[in-house]
This record gives C-alpha cells, sequence and structure tokens, in this order.
C-alpha cells in the first residue's frame, strides 16, 4: 500500500506539471493575441485637424470627410512580423509604401508615430513642426516667422493631425 500511495503521489505530480505547463502555454497564447491586436486590414475612417498644435482640442475634419467623399482611400494592411503596407489610393493615383510597427508605434518613410487602438479602431496623431518654405516648396533654413517672412518665403505654423483607421 506504501509504494501505491508512492506511485499515486508522483502521478499527482506529473499531472500537475502537465496541467501547470499547459495554463502558462495559454498564458503566453493570451498574451500574444493582446499584443497583436493591430494585425489585420484597417481602411481610414475619419481624419483631421487639432484644433491645437499638441493634439488637443476638437478635431475639425471637413477637408478628411471631402477627400473620402471624392474617393480617396487609404488602407493600412498589417502583419503578425512587424511589417505591413499603406496603400493609398486618389483618382488615377496608387501607391504602397512598407511601414514596421511595434507595440507602440506604426513607422512610414522614416517617420514613427504613436498610435491607440480603442475596439475595432485605431488612430495616429501626426505633430508637424512650424517651417519656413520658399516659393518652391522646399523648406529653408529660417527658424521664426519674422525672418521667413522677411526673406519672402511662407511660414508654415506647427500642426496636429489626426487619422482614424477602422478594421475591415
Amino acid at each position: 500500500m506504501l509504494r501505491q500511495l508512492s506511485i499515486d503521489k508522483d502521478n499527482i505530480m506529473n499531472k500537475i506539471i502537465i496541467l501547470l505547463s499547459l495554463l502558462a502555454f495559454f498564458a503566453c497564447e493570451d498574451n500574444k493575441d493582446d499584443d497583436s491586436s493591430l494585425i489585420g486590414t484597417w481602411e481610414l475612417s475619419n481624419m483631421g485637424e487639432y484644433a491645437n498644435a499638441d493634439c488637443t482640442g476638437e478635431v475639425d475634419n471637413t477637408m478628411g470627410a471631402l477627400a473620402l467623399a471624392f474617393g480617396m482611400k487609404i488602407t493600412m494592411t498589417i502583419k503578425s512580423d512587424g511589417t505591413g503596407t499603406y496603400s493609398i489610393t486618389a483618382g488615377d493615383v496608387n501607391q504602397d509604401v512598407s511601414l514596421t510597427w511595434d507595440e507602440n508605434k506604426i513607422c512610414l518613410m522614416g517617420e514613427c508615430i504613436n498610435y491607440k487602438v480603442s475596439g475595432n479602431s485605431f488612430s495616429l496623431d501626426q505633430l508637424t513642426e512650424a517651417s519656413c518654405e520658399d516659393d518652391y516648396g522646399d523648406e529653408t533654413n529660417h527658424s521664426t516667422k519674422t525672418a521667413c517672412e522677411s526673406a519672402g518665403n511662407e511660414w508654415i505654423e506647427a500642426s496636429c493631425a489626426q487619422m482614424t483607421f477602422t478594421k475591415k
């Protein structure tokens, strides 16, 4: 009987170890799913300009709604390997740009932007610093509005735009 008790004890320990291993495996799988909430195809559903350059205040989406109404379409396809594609179609223009992403940001053409996921949508807030442009649209080295305009150039105020994507 003592031998039987010893065998049952070992059998119970093996079952506990297997059960704990399965729980740990499924816990890791759940965490992976949480980290991959961005994986899939997303379509631009709203875009606009914040009232303030620090990404606060109301978002004016008038121009964004107009662009969408005239057929502009932007999609992002996010893959589990940390890559993806940003695609834009506007009239006869079709362009695909490669992107990378991680748990905090999406990077396109060398610029990385933090994103916020909320249910079946995510948003990007893109800050643009103030700059000075010449008549050809090239950025100059003028760092103040006064210096820029004195040189006959155009001062572009800092701004913040928001893009919202909805999962397809």
